[in-house]
């Protein structure tokens, strides 16, 4: 059955299981047993359905049934998928759900997607090419770039390079590169009230390189980038030292960062965060939200998953589906806008 031939409301959510051999099942599991009667009609969950109620009569061994009103999608692939283990089978199911919620949202009858963790070992035994979702997810859109930002209350982080090793990080932090994901940060967070975000751009290397003295990124690379964006929005400034970019003082007075790494941009605002930091993908013709966290395969099944990720991430992709215009296929700067502050 295609997606057309289902009924799902224009305001649903096309929600992802993820790996259903990690924490994912019991994600779902938390969040479904948690939620009210309308929670459950906006919400389209894709996955295999067996993992999901092994997980809830697991997590709710006193309940008889499943909640009532669960509109599912099942996947082709159908396991088996032990908890905690890495595997092809649960490689596959998280691919196969990640396709139909980009159908479904690509055709407009989700409004937005919410992903559960996968895990990037187990798609590639399951033989995807990809790194994780935003690169797959920019491969289905056929998009020219997308960025990740994280986002936490105000705090918002985007970056330039991802899941790359860093002996990679040089050569792929180009003045264009690093340009783009200025301009998708600059896109994506602008609002009426702030045309002009204000953006602050990290260096690469130790004190932002010391003009040249601990590396020439800056110099070569993100310099020229700031100046080439500077074009458009006045208020984006840098390169600035990586260890002191999130300083409350400077939180308190911008509205995103751009980092260069994975790990300069992530480890600060996950320190605080935690578990309600949410994932949020630019530069895709749909809003697309997930857990900013992992697979947790060493805790699958054991019924101690933290499910507070997952419901950020659904609280915020549905506030952006609400607040964008029916016509944009742009994230909704406005919803983004008015995250709250941490």
């Amino acid at each position: 059955m295609s997606p057309r031939q289902r009924s799902v409301q224009p305001m649903s959510l096309a929600v992802t299981m993820g790996d259903p051999c990690g924490i994912g099942p019991e994600l779902l599991a938390r969040v479904v047993a948690d939620a009210a009667v309308d929670d459950l009609a906006g919400w389209v969950l894709i996955g295999p359905r067996a993992a999901f109620a092994a997980a809830f009569a697991r997590l709710f061994p006193r309940r008889r049934s499943l909640p009532a009103g669960l509109r599912w999608v099942e996947v082709e692939e159908g396991g088996p998928f032990p908890p905690g283990a890495v595997t092809a089978a649960g490689g596959r199911a998280a691919v196969q759900a990640i396709e139909m919620a980009h159908r479904l949202c690509l055709t407009g009858e989700c409004a937005a997607m919410v992903t559960g963790p996968i895990g990037k070992e187990a798609i590639r035994l399951a033989g995807s090419p990809f790194a994780g979702h935003t690169d797959m997810l920019q491969a289905l859109a056929g998009v020219p770039a997308t960025r990740m930002a994280m986002v936490f209350g105000r705090w918002r982080v985007v970056m330039t390079t991802l899941h790359v090793a860093w002996r990679d990080v040089s050569r792929l932090l180009t003045e264009t590169a690093v340009y783009e994901t200025i301009m998708a940060a600059h896109e994506a967070f602008a609002t009426a009230r702030r045309p002009f975000p204000v953006i602050a751009v990290a260096g690469l290397n130790p004190h932002a390189g010391e003009h040249g003295l601990f590396g020439d990124e800056e110099e070569r690379a993100i310099g020229p980038a700031i100046a080439r964006a500077r074009a458009v929005n006045p208020n984006v400034s840098g390169p600035w030292p990586a260890d002191s970019l999130f300083k409350a003082e400077r939180r308190r007075v911008t509205d995103v960062f751009v980092a260069q790494t994975h790990d300069q941009g992530l480890i600060a605002i996950k320190t605080l965060g935690g578990l309600r930091c949410v994932n949020v993908t630019l530069g895709l013709p749909y809003i697309r939200t997930s857990v900013g966290h992992g697979t947790a395969y060493d805790i699958a099944g054991q019924g101690r998953a933290d499910h507070r990720g997952l419901l950020a991430a659904l609280t915020l992709a549905r506030r952006m589906a609400l607040a964008r215009r029916p016509s944009s296929l742009a994230v909704s700067r406005e919803a983004l806008g008015r995250s709250g502050a941490p």
